[in-house]
């Protein structure tokens, strides 16, 4: 079977229809004028310009749904999910665009290492500022200090890590392949609905490990992201701190085991203590407020927390030992103190 008929590629967008366009466009240029399974949700009810570009692509058979209300990345793709088909499921951004097709790499690495549950491709940053034509990371590790720290991030687009398939803690989520049958087995869904936007992949990723599959960076033909394009402009910084902030302690409190949760999390604490109180001094209180705003939902969440903790641990196929020596990096140092003084 082709590559053309094994994909399902699922775009969520949200007042954005000439990234969407663009996104599409290159999409059916990669293919030669084909088109894969393509389910594009909208995000935003009565957006008629996202509405005429889907019907620009009828002849396709592009599925088109339309929220009832904004439930951010994480509800959109929860919701077109379903109407997507196929053995495998790509998650690709609004702002990604696509040169030589980099899936069938992707089938091909996953056809080989069949505990594969999600594989990341080769992505460059083309926002036309300082950091235009850089890696836009090549797989993320989790860290002794409760974040994350990705290999190649910024680097030369030509640079040798991109060129080496590694396993992973983390997939970027502009474009990502999944096995529908690792969604299958995780019972939980796609997405936590609630987390809107931010960590969401990151927290699908560590699902994915406990439940017995495997999270990998694969070298692909390129495809190009503008970053932050499709978010930025349409959410204040402070909402996405706090978002952020709350998700990844619900995704550490419901993912680590006992040991890893006295251990790391607590660092991670002190951490984001520093992170919060040292801009204070700068009479910046944004970080402080955004972390005080994530802790009263997690207090909020408790039960939510424990029930959905229960769930991951029950069903979790993996020691925590043996994935912290796959999932785990040290962190440099400086990025230490960047994170310290708020700068992550």
């Amino acid at each position: 079977m082709t590559t053309i008929n094994r994909i399902s590629i699922l775009i969520a967008a949200y007042r954005n229809a000439y990234l969407l366009k663009r996104c599409l466009d290159s999409l059916l240029a990669a293919f030669q004028d084909e088109m894969p399974e393509v389910v594009v949700v909208d995000d935003l009810p009565g957006d008629e310009e996202t509405k005429t570009v889907v019907e620009g692509f009828a002849k396709f058979g592009i599925k088109f749904h339309v929220m009832e209300k904004n439930c951010g990345f994480a509800g959109a793709n929860n919701a077109g999910l379903p109407l997507c088909t196929k053995e495998f499921v790509v998650l690709v951004n609004t702002d990604i665009v696509f040169h030589d097709e980099p899936f069938t790499a992707m089938i091909a690495f996953m056809d080989a290492h069949p505990k594969a549950g999600i594989c990341q491709g080769t992505v460059i940053i083309r926002n036309g500022g300082d950091v235009d034509g850089k890696l836009n990371g090549c797989g993320a590790f989790l860290t002794r200090f409760g974040v994350n720290t990705s290999v190649g991030w910024l680097a030369d687009s030509d640079d040798t890590c991109a060129k080496e398939a590694r396993k992973c803690f983390a997939a970027y989520g502009a474009m990502f392949m999944l096995r529908r049958e690792m969604l299958d087995s995780l019972g939980e869904g796609l997405f936590h609905a609630f987390f809107h936007t931010y960590y969401e992949e990151v927290d699908l990723c560590h699902r994915s490990w406990l439940a017995g599959w495997e999270v990998w960076y694969v070298p692909t033909p390129p495809v190009d992201h503008a970053h932050g394009a499709s978010t930025w402009k349409f959410l204040p910084r402070r909402v996405v701190l706090q978002r952020f902030y709350r998700n990844i302690r619900f995704s550490y409190l419901t993912c680590f085991g006992w040991w890893r949760l006295l251990t790391i999390y607590p660092v991670f604490e002190l951490l984001a203590a520093g992170q919060a109180i040292l801009p204070l001094f700068r009479l910046n209180a944004m970080y402080f407020r955004a972390h005080m705003w994530a802790w009263c939902h997690i207090i909020l969440m408790v039960r939510k927390v424990w029930r959905t903790r229960r769930h991951i641990q029950r069903n979790r196929k993996i020691g925590e030992k043996e994935l912290m020596r796959i999932i785990s990096r040290p962190y440099p140092l400086k990025d230490f103190l960047n994170s310290v003084r708020g700068s992550l």
